[in-house]
């Protein structure tokens, strides 16, 4: 009996040492905890500026409300999820890092760099690929980052990529709009239509909110002398909180709608579906029309 007891602490003693040894791993090194490109917050950035060889600089800003600019006469709406998605390098975990002088900058294209991009007074330079894990080769400071290669195709795009898509800004709320044959006003939380006809409430609603949320295929910048269209119809959006018109001019309808802000000179390819922007709903089947 007391051999037996014996056996069996013996075999709990050898289970816990073989869990301490599976747990500790002695004589494996284990790797160094991770740590970012930076300490800087990405919300914290208020100006950035990519430069590419061979290509003019491209400049954004921040103003004291949080939203993105690009840096353009005059300043140009820019997509806060396309800023975002480049600003995230600040905080982004590289896969390994070397100290630059032990490096031949030059053969990883960092002497001079590809591109740089700053944040604030935060230098980043870009380089070459490595050819094995397709990771790239980034520069800040005294050590160069091999990190993940997902930010290199928002260098390289124009200041178009930046654009921001929607119609309307984020903070705006729709309160008047009057499109070609057509006008709404919202009045004492009604909605007022021009000219008037029996149309049910969730029609007019249904227009507003897919203006609310209309958002471009894709936003080219044109050149001064091309903004006045004098021979097209003209769409004004008013807005509360903060007040402001949004002019429109239609520039096509056929095969897709494309519209035109002439003061910021961008052009709003909004597609096929785009024309829905300029028309009632029809009514859903089985639903009386009644004044809003």
């Amino acid at each position: 009996m007391g051999s037996r007891w014996l056996l069996d602490l013996l075999l709990i003693v050898a289970v816990a040492a073989l869990a301490l040894i599976a747990w500790f791993q002695p004589g494996i090194e284990q790797p160094p905890e991770t740590q970012p490109l930076t300490t800087l917050s990405p919300e914290t950035v208020a100006h950035i500026r990519i430069t590419r060889a061979g290509q003019d600089a491209l400049a954004l800003e921040r103003d004291t409300e949080g939203r993105w600019f690009l840096d353009h006469q005059p300043p140009l709406p820019a997509d806060a999820a396309q800023v975002a998605a480049l600003t995230r390098l600040a905080t982004q975990e590289p896969e390994r890092s070397y100290s630059a002088g032990e490096l031949e900058l030059d053969r990883l294209a960092l002497a001079p760099p590809a591109a740089t991009v700053m944040f604030d007074d935060t230098r980043f330079e870009f380089g070459a690929t490595d050819p094995l894990e397709g990771l790239r080769y980034v520069r800040n400071g005294e050590r160069v980052y091999l990190v993940p290669d997902i930010y290199q195709h928002l260098i390289d795009a124009g200041p178009e990529r930046f654009l921001r898509r929607r119609l309307i800004p984020e903070q705006g709320t729709i309160t008047a709009l009057s499109l070609p044959g057509l006008s709404l006003e919202k009045q004492q939380h009604k909605w007022l239509v021009t000219p008037e006809q029996d149309v049910a409430a969730d029609r007019v609603q249904r227009l507003v909110e897919q203006w609310q949320q209309a958002a471009a295929l894709d936003v080219t910048i044109v050149a001064a002398d091309v903004r006045d269209e004098d021979n097209t119809d003209h769409i004004e959006v008013t807005l509360a909180e903060p007040a402001q018109n949004l002019e429109f001019v239609i520039v096509a309808r056929e095969p897709e709608l494309v519209l035109l802000r002439p003061e910021l000179g961008l052009r709003y390819r909004m597609g096929e579906a785009g024309n829905n922007l300029l028309a009632l709903p029809s009514a859903d089947a089985g639903t009386a029309d009644t004044a809003p």
